[in-house]
């Protein structure tokens, strides 16, 4: 056996092992391929990384180099402003040196300005001492000026007052007058009666001429009776200047017995009514009614206490307003 002869291998037993070396040699190059594609894909990412890194850097050199500018800007601006400073300092420096010397030339003189100095300061404080003396009389005076303006302020407003009072008393005089003649006429006309007398410096009727007992409204006698009043009232408010202010006060008194009627709960009610009464008569028949003045009074002025009736009545007084 161990000299036997070699068996020669066939062709087809030499393929197998073809195949298998050169599955072999795929196998590697399929590995290195895929090394190489990691490898790619890795140099890929890291070029990528690098690109975004290298941006950022750019950016921020960009970025560096504006603040360089704008740093060299600035520089420029400062420089220019310490130049500027440099020759504002050399002035002062000059001025410095100016002022200097006058101050030098000021010392020199200083002693005697010092000693006119304190003369003039004590001039001063005899010109101050004397102003303020000036100003006390001056206040005084302002004050004693201000009593003055108040006492003429006074004496005209009381001069005033004195002028209207006068005025007033003027026409008061003119009205009296007039007054006299109204009356001296009304008695000529209604004659010596009773019923209707002067009282003072009043023509009184009483209430039984005018109205019924209780009633505010005027009968046909009363009103022929101021008919009468009326035609001497025409006659003398025609004599009486139109710059004086006269008006003819009616007024109406009752009793003191109490009225309670619905019309009239009180003598107030009623004494008021009546010279109504007549004052609406006597503008009905042409008297002014701003000459016309009518009041109440009720029972409280009484002429008499004791004859009750005279109580009743109306009276007429030409006054001034």
């Amino acid at each position: 056996m161990f000299f036997a002869r070699p068996r020669t291998p066939t062709r087809l037993e030499i393929w197998p092992t073809f195949v298998d070396a050169l599955s072999t040699v795929l196998m590697a190059i399929v590995f290195v391929l895929m090394t190489f594609l990691v490898a790619q894909v890795f140099l890929v990412e890291t070029i990528n990384t690098k690109d975004t890194e290298v941006a950022r850097l750019q950016a921020q050199l960009r970025l560096f180099e504006e603040s360089l500018a704008k740093a060299k800007d600035s520089h420029d601006k400062a420089s220019a402003k310490v130049t500027s400073l440099e020759e504002l300092m050399t002035n002062l420096n000059t001025q410095l040196a100016k002022i200097t010397q006058d101050l030098d030339l000021e010392k020199n003189a200083h002693t005697d300005q010092r000693t006119a100095n304190e003369r003039l300061k004590t001039d001063l404080e005899k010109l101050e001492e004397r102003l303020r003396q000036l100003q006390a009389l001056l206040n005084q005076a302002q004050t004693e000026a201000i009593q003055k303006d108040a006492e003429v302020k006074k004496l005209q407003l009381g001069l005033q007052a004195l002028e209207k009072e006068q005025d007033k008393h003027k026409d008061s005089i003119k009205v009296g007058q007039f007054r006299s003649q109204f009356f001296a006429q009304l008695k000529s006309i209604l004659g010596d009666r009773s019923d209707v007398r002067v009282v003072d410096d009043r023509f009184v009727f009483q209430s039984e001429v005018l109205f019924s007992i209780g009633s505010a409204e005027l009968g046909e006698e009363g009103q022929k009776q101021l008919n009468e009043l009326i035609k001497a009232l025409k006659e003398i408010g025609s004599k009486i200047p139109p710059e004086i202010n006269w008006i003819l006060r009616v007024d109406g008194h009752t009793d003191k017995h109490p009225i309670k009627s619905t019309q009239f709960p009180s003598n107030w009610e009623l004494s008021a009514a009546r010279a109504i009464a007549v004052v609406q008569y006597m503008i009905k028949k042409g008297i002014n009614g701003k000459h016309l003045v009518a009041a109440g009074f009720g029972e409280f002025q009484p002429i008499n206490v004791e004859e009750v009736d005279r109580n009743r009545r109306i009276e007429f007084k030409l006054d001034q307003r």
